[in-house]
C-alpha cells in the first residue's frame, strides 16, 4: 500500500485548528471593551462611595460642638451689671432688654453685655446655675478660625478647639409660628479631607444645622418684669 506523503501533510495542515490575525486583534478588541467597562463600573461605584464618606473624627468633633453650643446657648441671657437706683439705670437696663443680640444705639458698657451674634462667631453670658439666691453667670464665646478650620470655644480662661470645619454660620431669626422666640441657627460646613481622595471633585463637605433657644432670652424680652439686673451676678 503506497502512502501519498505530501497529501498527508497537506490534510494535516488543513485540519490543524488555529487563530488568524483576524481572530486575534477582535478578541484583543472584544477583551479590551469588557475590561474598559468594569472599569468603568468600579470606578464609579469608588466615586459614589467617597461622595457618601465623610471624615469621622470631624464628624464627631462636629456633635461635640453642637452638643456645647445647645448647653451654652440655652442657658444664655443678657449680662445686667450693677446699675444706679435711678431712672436712668432702668432705662439703659430696658434699653439691653429690647436689644438683646446688639449694642443699643447710645448703649454704655458699663451697664452690661448683650448676646453677640456675628456670621463666624459668638460670644454671650450664661447661667452657671451653682446654687443661690442669685444665679452666677460666666462668659462664652465661640469662634471660628477659617485658615485652621477649627471652632474654638473659650470659657473660664480654658479654650477647646473642634477641628475639621469648611465653614461656620451663626444667625439669629424667629419663626413665623412664634415670632417672640428668638431661635440661633447653626450651620457646620465639615471639612471632608478632599486631598486624602487625591482630588478637590471628590468628597464634598457634610454640612450639618440646629437650631438653640434660651428660655432666659424669651422671658427677657417678653416678660419685662423680670428683675435681671438684681437677679444673677
Amino acid at each position: 500500500m503506497t502512502i501519498n506523503l505530501h497529501t498527508e501533510l497537506s490534510r494535516f495542515r488543513t485540519s490543524r485548528s488555529a487563530f488568524t490575525l483576524i481572530e486575534m486583534i477582535f478578541s484583543m478588541a472584544v477583551a479590551m471593551v469588557v475590561f474598559l467597562l468594569i472599569y468603568k463600573l468600579l470606578a464609579g461605584v469608588r466615586t459614589h462611595y467617597l461622595y457618601g464618606t465623610v471624615n469621622l473624627q470631624n464628624l464627631q468633633d462636629a456633635r461635640l460642638a453642637i452638643n456645647f453650643l445647645r448647653r451654652d446657648f440655652s442657658s444664655a441671657c443678657p449680662r445686667f451689671k450693677k446699675v444706679p437706683s435711678s431712672s436712668d439705670g432702668y432705662i439703659y437696663v430696658n434699653r439691653l432688654r429690647k436689644n438683646i443680640f446688639k449694642d443699643p444705639p447710645g448703649w454704655d458698657p458699663q451697664y452690661g453685655d448683650p448676646i453677640q451674634v456675628a456670621a463666624n462667631g459668638l460670644s454671650f453670658f450664661r447661667y452657671e446655675f451653682d446654687g443661690g439666691p442669685s444665679p452666677h453667670v460666666e462668659q462664652v464665646r465661640y469662634i471660628f478660625d477659617p485658615a485652621k478650620k477649627t471652632l474654638k470655644r473659650k470659657y473660664k480662661g480654658t479654650e477647646r478647639e473642634f477641628k475639621g470645619f469648611e465653614a461656620v454660620e451663626f444667625k439669629i431669626y424667629t419663626h413665623m409660628i412664634n415670632p417672640s422666640v428668638p431661635l440661633l441657627w447653626v450651620r457646620l460646613l465639615i471639612h471632608e479631607g478632599q486631598q486624602m481622595y487625591g482630588s478637590t471633585a471628590i468628597g464634598k463637605p457634610l454640612e450639618l444645622t440646629t437650631t438653640i433657644s434660651s428660655n432666659f432670652v424669651s422671658s427677657s424680652l417678653n416678660h419685662l418684669t423680670w428683675n435681671y439686673e438684681t437677679y444673677h451676678n
